[in-house]
């Protein structure tokens, strides 16, 4: 990604809050990834999800795959974390998604409001608290998810069949919405809905707080995702990031 490139994304992803950067790993790279995540299908357990016998998603990623920790911190990621976050951003959650016509799903209009932490300790503006894998996620406050950044890699060719990530642009900028002002915004700006269609090897950038929702898919083919979480300051109150590698220069 040269300089000028990098110049015209970023001014679309700080209106937007989102933006599709294509060809962010190779063909090698990305067959890496895929044999990365079927490794975590071999050790089955908490932090695996499966419907029908058959995997589907894999928390604690980082952890579970070295190959995707040391990605997070790769120069094909760096050139677009550091731009948005500062040369001192870290990656604190790794997510796989693998979704087939076996193991299928559809989510509605949401936030990501959720962050991993490595142990529950109640602080002003978060919560509430749950538990996932054994590991502690809270709620937090906008401010703080504002200055976080998503990175989702795609592993396959995602078309309009492969029930894609749709968002609403600029709905970032709205801070936390709760159940009806979700409703109200996507009511109001629902004809703006962006299909993100992305192909192997490229990325969905996106702020935490945009509004985003995604249809069932309808092709046998899979739509394999890695989602990760970026930030760059240290957590309130004595919380602490359940994962922190640094993303330098």
């Amino acid at each position: 990604m040269n300089r000028e490139t990098s110049k015209v994304w970023r001014e679309d992803f700080d209106r937007d809050g989102f933006v599709i950067v294509e060809r962010v790993l190779s063909p090698d790279q990305v067959a890496e990834l895929v044999e990365a995540t079927q490794t975590c299908y071999s050790t089955r357990g908490e932090g695996v999800l499966e419907r029908g016998g058959e995997v589907y998603g894999v928390r604690d990623l980082l952890r579970r795959a070295p190959a995707i920790r040391r990605l997070a911190d790769s120069p094909e990621l760096r050139q677009i974390v550091a731009p948005i976050l500062g040369c001192g951003a870290f990656v604190v959650r790794g997510l796989f998604f693998d979704k087939t016509v076996s193991t299928n799903w559809n989510l509605p209009w949401h936030q990501d409001l959720t962050i991993a932490v490595r142990a529950r300790h109640d602080a002003p503006g978060f919560g509430p608290w749950t538990l996932k894998a054994g590991i502690s996620h809270v709620h937090a406050p906008a401010d703080l998810l504002s200055r976080m950044v998503t990175l989702r890699l795609h592993l396959d060719d995602c078309g309009p069949e492969s029930g894609p990530l749709r968002v609403l642009p600029e709905s970032h900028t709205a801070g936390k919405l709760d159940a009806g002002a979700v409703a109200a915004w996507a009511a109001r700006t629902g004809e703006t809905a962006v299909d993100c269609l992305v192909p192997a090897g490229g990325a969905v950038v996106m702020r935490p707080l945009l509004l985003h929702a995604s249809a069932s898919g309808v092709t046998a083919r899979h739509r394999r995702v890695v989602h990760l979480e970026y930030a760059a300051e240290p957590l309130p109150d004595g919380l602490e990031w359940h994962e922190h590698a640094v993303v330098e220069r």
